[in-house]
């Protein structure tokens, strides 16, 4: 019983240290683009993309996950 209340905490903690890293990660790649004076819009121009083509790519992807979810049920 023990050994399963460990593995419950460890689990819990391997979640909690990777959600800490992300939001360093986050806060690290900000600073980055601060620094170097990047924008994301300077991005998206840099790649040939407009805002239209994000929000139409996100409808897409929305409308993925919804197909992916209705087919397990």
């Amino acid at each position: 019983m023990k050994n399963i209340m460990k593995n419950k905490k460890s689990l819990s903690d391997d979640r909690q240290g990777g959600f800490i890293q992300l939001i360093i990660i986050i806060i690290v790649a900000l600073l980055v683009m601060r620094y170097f004076g990047i924008t994301i819009s300077g991005i998206l121009d840099y790649f040939n993309l407009t805002w239209p083509d994000i929000i139409n790519w996100l409808k897409e992807a929305v409308t993925w996950l919804k197909n992916l979810f209705n087919s397990v049920k």
